[in-house]
Order: structure tokens, then C-alpha cells, then sequence
């Protein structure tokens, strides 16, 4: 397949990458190393992370000793300071009925984000957020629910809050979204993770198969510079990026698309 880089808007690449300090990498939790990396040259800590996937890669109400590709995310909490957790959920899910019941509805989902959303609907039309508590020391994201059965056996031994016994608690906003209310990171610094699965996921994996195995050439390119419209018009400043191929999860034929994307994203940044 011969892929036309002057499909994809490089202007608008050359414009919100020229000052981002970038890496391209094989598997997701690999975006952790960039990440440090980014640190280690620059210093100053992003307290925002910013991941364009079909899966949120953080997990919820589980201790985490080893990073991986569907957890890696727990880590960019403890590692870097991030506070804020910003999922971007791809538009091919909000525009199917089916995968989009089982997001807003939260059925019959692997232990993700969703879960944590214990007293709140999800809308996918708007930004849905959510407080929850961070153990520095076991990498595990805590639940409202869970947090308020701890706190119900705490009150049983007339023990304070668990929040009042743990000073390493830390709490981190979560939130979910589509690309269309981007605008909500105007202006701001971001560190930002961009899964290929985000454009063309496989349904390798993926709870009930989801995925977009049927999309054309041209969608997936209207899928890149959709992102890259909405990266400029919010002015969002991706400090670090993380771009991550997820072989597996994407479509093999569309493999050579990606790479295009990818390099011109790379050549983009700074050296």
C-alpha cells in the first residue's frame, strides 16, 4: 500500500510538536520511559497526562508491583507527580450504539477507570470526572466505594478515616472524555501518550471485541487529522509525547500509515 504523507496535515504537526520532546516506542508501558527521560533532560514535572486510547491502561482497586501495558498508567503517578488523568475515548466507540452502551453503562468492563465512576453516570457528550485516592506505596487506585467500606470497618474498630491513617493518599482527578471537549486542556501543559489503537484497534483483547477493524484508508486518515485539529485548537503544550504502535491492537495493512504519522510527529519535535 502506498501511503501519501501529504494526506496528513504536516503543518499543523510541525506547528503543535516543534517544541515537544518525543519518543516513539513499541508497547505502551515503554510511554514510561519516555516520560523519564523527558525528566531527566528538562526537570520541571507535568502534572497532566493526557492518553488517546481505546483502553484506559489504569487500573483500579488493584496493588501493582510491575508495570505493564494495561497499568502503566498507575505508575505516571507515583513516578512523575501527575494529579490529573485525562482518558480520551476514541470516536469510533461513541458512534457505535452497542460500544458505546457498554462504556456510558459501564457493563461488563475490565477493572478500568469506569469502575472507579461508583455514584456517576458516564456521559460521553461532555467530560466526566471523578476524585479518587492513590496509594504511593502499592500503586493501587482506590474507589469511592471501596474507599467508603474501608472507612465503614475503620468506624466499626472506632479507627479514623483510612485518609486520616495514610499520609501517602494522594488524590488524583480522573477524567473521561472524547476528542470533541479537548478544549477542556486549553492552553495547558501536557505530558501526552498517543496509542495507534486510538485510529484503528483490532478488538484484540479488548472487552467484547470492540473495535473498528472495517475502517478505510481515508477514515483512519481523517481520524489523525481530527486529532491534529483538535491538538491546535485547544493550544494544549505537549511537553513529552509518547507515541506507541501497540502491534497487536492495530491492523497490520495499516501498519506503514502509523509509521508515517509517527515519524512526521518525531521529525517535528525538538532534538
Amino acid at each position: 500500500m502506498n501511503y501519501n504523507l501529504k494526506m496528513i496535515n504536516t503543518d499543523l504537526i510541525n506547528k503543535i510538536f516543534k517544541n515537544s520532546y518525543i519518543e516513539i516506542n513499541t508497547n505502551h508501558n515503554e510511554a514510561l520511559e519516555v516520560f523519564e527521560n523527558y525528566i531527566k533532560k528538562s526537570e520541571p514535572r507535568i502534572p497532566l497526562l493526557v492518553n488517546f486510547d481505546t483502553h484506559s491502561d489504569v487500573y483500579i482497586n488493584n496493588k501493582n508491583n510491575i508495570a505493564t501495558i494495561a497499568n502503566w498508567v498507575n505508575f505516571c503517578f507515583k513516578n512523575f507527580g501527575v494529579t490529573e488523568f485525562y482518558w480520551i475515548i476514541p470516536n469510533y466507540i461513541i458512534e457505535n450504539s452497542e460500544y458505546r452502551k457498554i462504556y456510558e453503562q459501564k457493563t461488563n468492563l475490565i477493572n478500568g477507570p469506569l469502575h472507579s465512576f461508583d455514584n456517576i453516570d458516564i456521559n460521553l457528550n461532555t467530560v466526566t470526572k471523578e476524585q479518587l485516592l492513590y496509594d504511593n506505596n502499592t500503586n493501587e487506585l482506590i474507589s469511592i466505594n471501596k474507599l467508603s467500606l474501608i472507612n465503614k470497618k475503620c468506624k466499626m474498630f472506632n479507627m479514623p478515616d483510612i485518609e486520616k491513617q495514610l499520609t501517602h493518599l494522594i488524590p488524583i482527578d480522573i477524567n473521561i472524555l472524547t476528542i470533541s471537549n479537548l478544549n477542556i486542556l486549553s492552553g495547558k501543559e501536557i505530558l501526552l501518550s498517543i496509542d495507534a489503537d486510538y485510529f484503528c484497534n483490532s478488538g484484540f483483547d479488548t472487552v467484547d471485541r470492540i473495535n473498528n477493524k472495517d475502517i478505510t484508508e481515508e477514515e483512519l486518515t481523517e481520524n489523525i487529522n481530527l486529532l491534529l485539529d483538535k491538538l491546535s485548537e485547544s493550544e494544549v503544550k505537549p511537553c513529552a509525547v509518547s507515541l506507541t504502535y501497540s502491534p497487536i491492537y492495530i491492523q497490520k495493512k495499516y501498519y506503514k500509515n502509523i509509521e508515517h504519522f509517527f515519524n512526521a510527529v518525531k521529525n517535528a519535535g525538538k532534538e
